[in-house]
């Protein structure tokens, strides 16, 4: 688990450091503060920097045309810079290098001057952290099939039926036909339903737990975490994401625009003295020194408490 984050010269981040983080992460601010970047820092950091993940990371973007590889729009204002460094504890480091004509990461194949650090050497042949990553769409019932799969084979299925009855209490079970379409079986009902008839809100937090499920052991990344959700289960479906957190060994970083979505999060946060949530802020530095770059704020216990109470405005 990551204890603290340092991002430096990616995209919009100069030299970002958030000095605490906590199991349960949800990370808030304006639009265009940053807030989607900071979940792609953890995916990059996750992959080891490879140029597959950052390439991926463009494509969702649609940054990436034809053949072309345009690696130098992922780095801070698309300079070339001596490096660029993602730091969490003392053993959690990942660095970039950069020559004159290509931007290298760690790649397999890379060879890297005598002089580079060590400790980012060791790292050139590691594995993949375990991660998973919601975006602010609901994924392709295919898609979401393949981690249903892993699920059953741990048989841990009933982690998808739990998640369903937040929505309706009357869920029995989840399958997926042969071909690929998720079913549900409610009680007292002789036939299942496609979960698609029953509105995007039972889609996402199906999508929500299988995600929580495929990232055990590593990260978990969740966009706009309110999406499809309706304001009265977020307390619970926090709860359960806590819940997962610790038995799953998930850490988890989480976006939001939404007021009832931070209140809900915070209330959790509180309550649990188990799983320690963090609400950290992201935003333009007003001062004269270093004015516009993004910098953060890390709210602690005491805060969020003061936060519901008081219903302080700090999106």
């Amino acid at each position: 688990m990551l204890d603290s984050l340092h991002i430096k010269n990616f995209r919009c981040f100069e030299d970002l450091t958030i000095p605490s983080l906590g199991r349960v992460n949800l990370i808030v601010g304006k639009n265009n503060s940053g807030k989607s970047t900071l979940l792609e820092a953890v995916i990059a950091f996750a992959q080891h920097g490879r140029e597959a993940a950052l390439l991926d990371i463009l494509n969702k973007r649609n940054e990436s045309y034809s053949n072309q590889l345009k690696l130098e729009s992922i780095y801070f204002n698309g300079s070339i810079s001596p490096e660029g460094i993602f730091v969490g504890n003392k053993t959690q480091t990942l660095g970039f290098h950069f020559s004159e004509k290509r931007h290298h990461v760690f790649d397999d194949s890379l060879q890297l001057p005598d002089n580079f650090p060590q400790a980012f050497q060791n790292r050139i042949n590691s594995h993949n952290y375990p991660f998973s990553s919601i975006d602010t769409c609901i994924k392709p019932d295919k898609d979401m099939a393949e981690i249903w799969d892993d699920i059953r084979i741990h048989k841990q299925d009933n982690l998808a039926s739990e998640a369903l009855q937040l929505v309706d209490s009357k869920v029995e079970n989840v399958f997926y036909t042969t071909n690929r379409i998720t079913m549900v079986s409610l009680a007292k009902e002789r036939k299942a339903r496609p979960i698609k008839s029953m509105g995007e809100g039972m889609s996402r937090l199906l999508q929500l737990f299988l995600h929580a499920f495929q990232a055990r052991g590593g990260y978990l990344m969740i966009d706009e975490f309110e999406n499809g959700l309706h304001y009265s289960i977020q307390e619970e479906v926090w709860e359960k994401l806590f819940k997962l957190a610790k038995e799953l060994d998930i850490q988890i970083f989480a976006t939001t625009h939404s007021r009832d979505t931070l209140e809900a999060f915070a209330k959790v946060a509180v309550a649990n003295k188990e799983v320690e949530g963090k609400l950290i802020t992201l935003g333009k530095n007003a001062g004269k020194t270093n004015r516009g770059r993004i910098i953060s704020h890390v709210y602690n216990e005491e805060e969020l408490e003061w936060i519901v109470n008081t219903r302080t405005e700090i999106r």
